[in-house]
C-alpha cells in the first residue's frame, strides 16, 4: 500500500525486537521459512528513498496488547480436533493471495489512499467527519 501511495520514506512499528532486528540487518534470519519474508521485505525496501524499522514494546502499544490478551483468554475446545493449518510457500507477496477484489474494483484502501491525496471523507462518510 505505501508503494502504491508513493510514500518515499517509511517508518515500520513493530512489537517483535526479533524481527525488527533482522529487518535491520542487526540478526540473522536463520529460520528457514522466514527466509522469503526477510528477502522480501529487503527488496521492497530497495524501493524507499528512506526506511526505518523501530521496536516498539507492546506495552507501549497499548491496543495492540490489549487484542493479543483477549486472544489469550479465548477458551481452547478441550478434546475437539484441531486440523493443523497447511502453509505453502508461493511465488508472490502473501497480500496477492488473502486480498480479494472489492466490489467496485478497488482496492480495500482505496479510501484512505484518496482521503489522504485530497483530504475527502468517502460520500457515505460525509454525516461523521470527525477531526483526525
Amino acid at each position: 500500500m505505501a508503494i502504491d501511495l508513493d510514500v518515499h520514506e517509511l517508518l515500520v512499528l513493530g512489537d517483535s525486537d526479533l524481527l525488527i532486528r533482522q529487518a535491520q540487518d542487526e540478526w540473522e534470519t536463520r529460520d528457514i521459512k522466514l527466509i522469503p519474508y526477510k528477502q522480501c521485505v529487503q527488496e521492497l525496501s530497495k524501493r524507499f528513498k528512506s526506511i526505518e524499522f523501530r521496536y516498539v514494546p507492546k506495552f507501549h502499544n497499548e491496543l495492540a496488547d490489549a487484542l493479543a490478551t483477549l486472544a489469550s483468554k479465548l477458551p481452547y475446545p478441550g478434546n475437539t480436533h484441531i486440523d493443523p493449518l497447511e502453509i505453502q510457500i508461493q511465488n508472490q507477496h502473501g497480500y496477492c493471495n488473502t486480498i480479494e477484489t472489492e466490489p467496485d474494483s478497488e482496492p480495500w484502501y482505496h479510501d484512505i489512499k484518496r482521503f489522504l491525496k485530497t483530504k475527502e471523507y468517502p460520500e457515505h462518510a460525509k454525516g461523521d467527519k470527525k477531526e483526525l
